[in-house]
């Protein structure tokens, strides 16, 4: 199973707000008042997934496959600033689009943490 990055971790509230957001001008609003270490999380979710370091069914992938140059870009960015324009420039279904199955397996993977 995959372990999650303290990162993403710590940001699961504010991943999940995110995607669950419907509105991009509220998507925006919540990137713009994101800290560097929220930004961070998006930019480390997106790397992996790109790397396979994140599994992902069939239906998932042929999903992402048609925002996989937003995900590349938001991938290479070297900074939180340039992430953080990249993200605002970006589609609000390309970023649901790549939350939410990461979000489904983080959930699974703190239930089980807990129940066990």
């Amino acid at each position: 199973m995959y372990q999650f990055s303290p990162r993403i971790r710590e940001n699961t509230a504010f991943l999940k707000r995110l995607a669950s957001t419907k509105s991009d001008k509220k998507k925006n609003e919540l990137i713009e008042k994101a800290t560097a270490d929220q930004i961070l999380a998006i930019v480390e979710i997106c790397a992996n997934i790109l790397s396979a370091n994140f599994k992902l069914n069939k239906r998932q992938r042929r999903r992402l496959a048609q925002y996989a140059d937003f995900y590349r870009d938001i991938a290479a960015s070297k900074s939180e600033t340039s992430a953080r324009i990249k993200l605002q420039k970006g589609s609000g279904l390309a970023l649901g689009a790549i939350l939410v199955p990461v979000l489904s397996v983080l959930a699974q993977h703190l239930l089980a943490k807990f129940t066990s």
